[in-house]
């Protein structure tokens, strides 16, 4: 029932990032209502529920990190986190995850990491 849940507010974040929009889906008695919006600071924001009484919510923040480069993050209503930084040099472009997976495209083209 959660993945039903958490499906439909990552779709509804994926195609509504540029305002509030809120939408209902399901068949007979079962339906999942969720809304999604955008704040002043860029941030995203789902919140989904259904007619069985079950909820989820997801917020996405995007920050600057020092000395340059982008971090983003994502916890949900369950506790659950997920962050990437992403960050480029002289050598190359740099990407890492929550959970330690790196990847890094460097200038002359090579792939290092990238879940090879």
């Amino acid at each position: 029932m959660r993945t039903k849940i958490f499906v439909v507010a990552v779709a509804c974040l994926v195609f509504s990032c540029g305002g509030s929009r809120a939408e209902c889906i399901g068949e007979g008695s079962y339906r999942v209502c969720t809304d999604s919006y955008q704040d002043s600071n860029g941030d995203y924001h789902a919140r989904s529920s259904d007619t069985e009484g079950n909820s989820y919510s997801t917020d996405t923040t995007t920050r600057r990190l020092p000395g340059g480069g982008t971090e983003i993050r994502s916890d949900d209503s369950e506790g659950n986190s997920y962050s990437v930084k992403t960050w480029s040099d002289s050598s190359g472009v740099h990407s890492i995850d929550s959970e330690g997976n790196s990847c890094t495209i460097t200038n002359s083209g090579a792939v290092i990491g990238c879940g090879q």
